[in-house]
């Protein structure tokens, strides 16, 4: 049996990763009844982090920011899909940037297997993929931010602005009725904003979700990004508004 704080941070995290969850499956789950859930779920709408339906409830979107090991595992073979049309745009032996997100992530498994590239980044998960390729890799320092597995700061801010790279690829976490991009953390998207400044060519790698989402604080205009690369199946609407300021790639 589990303490109640105990319980209620499980459900937060059963909602983190499936985005709906019902009554009945967390009675079953954890072994009470179907009272003491919808008290559970109660404090959780509270807390803003939820909203309840009938039967379960659903994340409040933005009201949370997921963590990197919840995220990559959303809606992979789309990101996969992205990250391989991201490679068509990146010339032999050019410099880049690859920043913080899970279909960044991505694209660093595919660079993995390439080499003779300059690939700098402030995420530690794609610097751990990379260790291993022919690239010369370069990872940027600073305080360790555990939400989005990457560096932050200052120190980070002055050695991207030693630099200026061919091009570069950042994450998102969604621009519904946004005019750019988006993410849930402020040093963030200031660290996006720096590394998109030193770069030639920017790209934003966006699922087909992203259309329906967004987050706290912007990173840029969309006049500021080369591209985005995101999934034919998106929102026909979404992309047509996105494509009035700068390209929409799709794959």
């Amino acid at each position: 049996m589990y303490l109640v704080d105990e319980r209620r941070k499980l459900i937060l995290e059963d909602i983190i990763s499936a985005g709906t969850v019902y009554v009945s499956d967390l009675a079953r789950k954890y072994e009470v009844t179907y009272e003491t859930i919808r008290k559970d779920l109660t404090h959780l709408e509270q807390k803003g982090l939820l909203i309840k339906s009938h039967g379960g409830a659903t994340l409040k979107q933005g009201a949370i920011e997921h963590p990197f090991q919840v995220r990559e595992k959303e809606n992979t073979s789309y990101k996969k899909a992205i990250a391989r049309k991201a490679l068509d745009f990146i010339p032999p032996n050019s410099s880049m940037i690859i920043g913080t997100g899970s279909t960044t992530f991505e694209l660093a498994n595919l660079l993995c297997m390439k080499s003779g590239f300059k690939i700098f980044t402030d995420s530690l998960p794609v610097a751990s993929v990379l260790i291993e390729s022919d690239n010369q890799v370069f990872l940027f320092g600073g305080e360790l931010r555990r939400k989005s597995a990457s560096v932050f700061g200052g120190w980070a801010v002055s050695m991207i602005n030693d630099i200026h790279v061919d091009l570069c690829f950042i994450g998102t976490d969604g621009f519904s009725n946004l005019a750019g991009p988006s993410t849930p953390s402020s040093s963030d998207a200031f660290l996006d904003r720096t590394i998109i400044n030193h770069s030639e060519k920017k790209y934003i790698l966006g699922d087909y979700t992203k259309f329906q989402r967004s987050s706290l604080f912007k990173i840029c205009d969309w006049s500021d990004i080369t591209g985005l690369i995101t999934n034919d199946i998106a929102d026909k609407e979404g992309i047509a508004q996105v494509a009035k300021q700068t390209s929409v790639i799709t794959c």
